[in-house]
């Protein structure tokens, strides 16, 4: 039987089960790779509003870590919500460690979630741009978190973040374009998918979990991209569930 490929996802777990760890899981099965999962955050929420962020107590996230690579191989990482200045240099921590240093990361910034509540600081979201995002494969903003990420990053002209896929760059009324900025090659590239016709919870982070299969599957980058898009074609198209304000995608068709 042939070996299942790793993936690490690390994020906020969200009791409804339409976004964060349990979505990173949820797509991650699909692709047919195995999930390993640290939280950063345990949340009092549904799909109207965030009512709570309970943290992580200190050094678990880099403990949790610490003991995962003493049994297993990861091929790729997926990052999600780092809402501390905490969290986030336990981040730092984990992807300057050696044992993951040719390890692919996707890092899916998360500012405000789908029902519009803030959840991290600007003093942690500075912190992230400066010393995270330009050491990680590629980041996943959509444009108002790219918008706010391109302010900061202004002042840090010597930290280039590598890869930027802006996962809703122009909106029309049939499709979203995304824009995919190398700022290795110093070009761009773009992508579209169809405009939904609801408010799906969770999109960001199906979304860049399925690029981090991919990418962990050793497909090129616009071939994981193109995979991704065409999944959340058919987890818009087949999803049955919905809450008072969003709707659920169908990760497990």
């Amino acid at each position: 039987m042939k070996k299942k490929k790793i993936i690490l996802v690390i994020g906020g777990h969200d009791p409804t089960g339409g976004a964060g760890i349990v979505a990173d899981i949820e797509t991650a099965a699909n692709f047919k790779l195995h999930a390993l999962s640290i939280l950063t955050c345990t949340t009092i929420q549904n799909t109207n509003k965030m009512i709570k962020i309970n943290h992580m107590p200190k050094n678990y996230i880099y403990q949790s870590f610490q003991e995962i690579i003493k049994e297993f191989k990861i091929d790729v990482i997926k990052i999600g919500l780092l809402p501390s200045v905490q969290s986030s240099k336990e981040i730092y921590k984990i992807i300057n460690n050696n044992k993951i240093k040719n390890v692919p990361i996707i890092i899916d910034p998360i500012i405000k979630t789908g029902s519009n509540n803030t959840v991290t600081t600007n003093t942690n979201l500075n912190f992230l741009v400066k010393n995270i995002y330009p050491k990680v494969a590629i980041i996943t903003p959509n444009m108002y978190e790219y918008s706010k990420i391109k302010i900061i990053s202004n002042n840090f002209k010597e930290k280039n973040i590598k890869k930027i896929l802006i996962t809703d760059y122009e909106i029309t009324n049939k499709n979203i374009k995304l824009k995919l900025e190398n700022n290795i090659k110093k070009n761009n590239s773009y992508y579209y998918i169809n405009k939904y016709s609801k408010n799906y919870h969770g999109t960001g982070c199906t979304f860049s979990t399925a690029l981090a299969c991919n990418i962990g599957l050793k497909k090129t980058l616009p071939t994981s991209i193109k995979i991704a898009v065409s999944y959340m074609k058919d987890a818009i198209k087949k999803s049955s569930i919905s809450g008072k304000k969003q709707s659920f995608l169908n990760r497990s068709f």
